[in-house]
Order: structure tokens, then C-alpha cells, then sequence
């Protein structure tokens, strides 16, 4: 990887408490789930303090809408937002997990929908912009 880029890896859903994707991620009718958010930055950047804006978006597929505002998250290539040496070489990663309630509960409107989130990670002046799209999911 460029030493002065990153890119999102990651953006999947799991049910709560777990790291392997999942399909309908608050069955059996759990009120929640958690969405898994990986990314890499070269070895300049992972660990610079550059700030950048990681924004998550929910898609409703079924009905074409927004089901929940965007999560917008102001963080850093630091330690405090997770990020660390790769372990394989000079690059930096940092997965995190981010906790995701369903508006209404199971069985609530979205239920039986089929969604998407889609992240992207930009710094100030768009000098590093990556997007990331999760695969559909269904609510229960």
C-alpha cells in the first residue's frame, strides 16, 4: 500500500458480539446487531494524527430510503481510534465495531427489508477518500 493512502477493507454486519458476517444479522428477532468497519493506511499516515471523517449510511433496498440518519464519526490515523502496525509489515489497520439498533425493534416497520450501509472515509481537503459498501442484509 502507498505509505500515504488508506483504503476501507471491511463493512459488514454481525450479530451482536461477533466478527463473521451475517445475512440477517438480529435474528432470531434481537433488537440490534453490529456493523464491522476494517480499513488500512499506509506506514506515513496510519500513525500521523491526520483527521479525517468516516461516514456510515443506512440504505433501505426495499423501499429506496434512508431508514436512519448517517452516523458521522470525526476521527484520526492514531491509537485513540484504533489504528496499530498491521503485524505483516510497516502498514497500519484498524477494525472497529459499531453497536446498530433497529429503529422499531424486530418485527417493528423494517422488518423483512432488505438493506445496505455504505461508509466512507474522507480527510479534510479530499486528499484521502475511500468508500466501502456492505453486502444486502434482511431485518427480522
Amino acid at each position: 500500500m502507498n505509505a500515504n493512502d488508506a483504503t476501507l477493507t471491511e463493512l459488514a454486519t454481525a450479530q451482536t458480539g461477533s466478527m463473521v458476517h451475517d445475512d440477517a444479522p438480529n435474528a432470531p428477532a434481537g433488537g440490534g446487531f453490529d456493523l464491522i468497519v476494517a480499513a488500512a493506511a499506509g506506514s506515513a499516515l496510519g500513525s500521523s494524527g491526520a483527521p479525517y471523517t468516516l461516514t456510515i449510511s443506512a440504505i433501505d433496498l426495499t423501499t429506496v430510503s434512508q431508514p436512519w440518519p448517517p452516523q458521522i464519526l470525526h476521527q484520526a490515523f492514531d491509537t485513540a481510534s484504533g489504528w496499530k502496525l498491521s503485524g505483516t509489515g510497516p502498514d497500519y489497520q484498524c477494525t472497529q465495531t459499531i453497536p446498530t439498533t433497529v429503529p422499531g425493534g424486530p418485527g417493528g416497520p423494517l422488518a423483512g427489508h432488505t438493506l445496505r450501509f455504505v461508509a466512507s472515509l474522507i480527510s479534510p481537503g479530499a486528499q484521502i477518500v475511500a468508500i466501502r459498501r456492505s453486502g444486502p442484509f434482511v431485518l427480522v
